[in-house]
């Protein structure tokens, strides 16, 4: 397939997620995948507060929204997770999951499944942050099956 030139320059600036509590969130961010604070102040447009936090290669934004709601749909297990249409997990990738799968248990992060192998050579560990948001943790190339 021919790729298509975009009508216009763009690169990603962020990845955002709301939170129920911004202190905790920034918290558990920080250590659990060690991401540096950058900013934390309020977005009165939207009536959240916000926190922007870096990490290797990428920008991580927190809301936390005076009036937040939490949707059970968005928040289900997998696989029943990739039902409700929108945002699915955050996903990193690593060279050693054994290692940082390891560090999650170390840390006490709940952990939906461990090194599962995803059938493409790669495996994963799925967590959950402190408001029950998925992370995909995978490593390619390191499924028993190729």
């Amino acid at each position: 397939m021919q790729p298509i030139t975009p009508p216009f320059a763009y690169s990603l600036h962020n990845v955002t997620t709301s939170v129920s509590n911004l202190d905790a969130s920034i918290a558990w961010w920080r250590r659990v995948f060690g991401l540096t604070l950058l900013a934390k102040s309020r977005f009165e447009a939207i009536g959240a507060d916000v926190a922007f936090l870096e990490g290797p290669g990428f920008r991580l934004e927190l809301l936390q929204p005076a009036n937040g709601v939490r949707v059970p749909e968005l928040m289900a297990d997998p696989p029943d997770h990739v039902r409700a249409i929108g945002n699915k997990a955050l996903v990193f990738r690593v060279e050693d999951l054994a290692s940082v799968t390891q560090t999650f248990r170390d840390l006490g992060v709940t952990t939906v499944w461990e090194q599962m192998d995803l059938g493409d050579g790669s495996i994963s560990t799925a967590i959950r942050d402190s408001d029950g948001n998925l992370i995909n943790v995978f490593q390619e190339g390191a499924s028993p099956i190729g």
